[in-house]
């Protein structure tokens, strides 16, 4: 029973330092769509390696933390700035670039995707778990 109880606050410390870490970033993360006849269709945000990185039809770029919610997007000297609605949840993102302002809205997020990983996780650990 020690054992388990153990195992248990080990598990519980580790999974809060994770989220901890991963939680800023995890806001910015996802599908952004732009309007009709913009020079970007859509931009997907990812984390690799504790950075954000954009892909979009133009490329793939790294974003640089400059303040809350505002990135430098060094490979056109630009501004990436998030936008939070009521909820402080992250709603769109705007890039100033080149005398530019590009506005896209962040698509909702497909909730099975998220639950079927954490269902995962959870299996794994249910099978290590001795009772």
């Amino acid at each position: 029973m020690k054992k388990l109880v153990l195992m248990f606050v080990v598990m519980l410390g580790i999974m809060t330092a994770v989220n901890a870490q991963t939680s800023p970033l995890k806001d910015y993360l996802g599908k952004y769509v732009f309007a009709a006849g913009s020079p970007v269709s859509e931009a997907v945000v990812e984390a690799e390696d504790a950075t954000l990185k954009v892909s979009s039809p133009m490329g793939s770029f790294t974003l640089e933390k400059k303040g809350v919610d505002t990135f430098y997007l060094a490979a056109y000297d630009g501004l990436v700035i998030f936008k939070r609605d009521a909820n402080k949840s992250v709603e769109s993102v705007t890039f100033v670039v080149q005398g530019m302002e590009l506005v896209g809205t962040k698509e909702a997020a497909s909730s099975t995707s998220g639950n079927k990983e954490e269902e995962f996780h959870y299996q794994i650990w249910a099978e290590k778990v001795e009772y």
